[in-house]
């Protein structure tokens, strides 16, 4: 009789065992579920999605590039010893979110107009075109204008300048 009390059926295993796996794949949707609902945005309204960052476009935008003395547009210009606030910039990054750009060993060659880069802060680097001698270039304060937050989120409204050369 003492053996009848500890004896298990092989039809008792397979029932808790699907009872187990009922109850985990239950608790697994329910966390699923809070993970997608606690994303909301400004105003609280729940939205779906994945909870990623995009740039809509580059922070840093070149509208123009002129000649200081007779206002004359430069079409092409090359970028060299590119700093974001004092850092010495890896070229794939700067162009993960670029366009009119293409770089080869830390130098970037730019159709203007041109945007490049996600970072904010302080840029520097040495401005080149034909005919004309280099120049150092610092940027101030370059950021994105509209930064939405929730979840996906994202940047825009880049900084645009007009660059002069002589």
């Amino acid at each position: 009789m003492i053996y009848s009390y500890f004896y298990v059926s092989s039809s008792d295993c397979f029932n808790n065992s699907e009872k187990t796996m009922r109850l985990m794949k239950l608790l697994i949707m329910i966390y699923l579920l809070l993970i997608i609902v606690s994303c909301t945005n400004d105003e609280d309204k729940y939205i779906v999605g994945p909870c990623v960052h995009t740039n809509n476009e580059p922070i840093l935008n070149i509208t123009a590039v002129r000649d200081s003395i007779n206002s004359k547009v430069i079409s092409f210009v090359t970028l060299k010893e590119l700093k974001i606030n004092g850092i010495l910039q890896n070229t794939n990054i700067m162009l993960s979110n670029s366009y009119s750009v293409a770089a080869n060993d830390s130098i970037y060659y730019c159709n203007v107009p041109f945007g490049l880069g996600s970072q904010e802060g302080h840029y520097e680097f040495i401005l080149e075109a034909d005919g004309y001698s280099p120049k150092l270039i610092k940027i101030e304060n370059v950021n994105y204008s509209i930064s939405q937050g929730g979840c996906p989120s994202y940047s825009d409204g880049g900084t645009r300048i007009e660059l002069f050369i002589n």
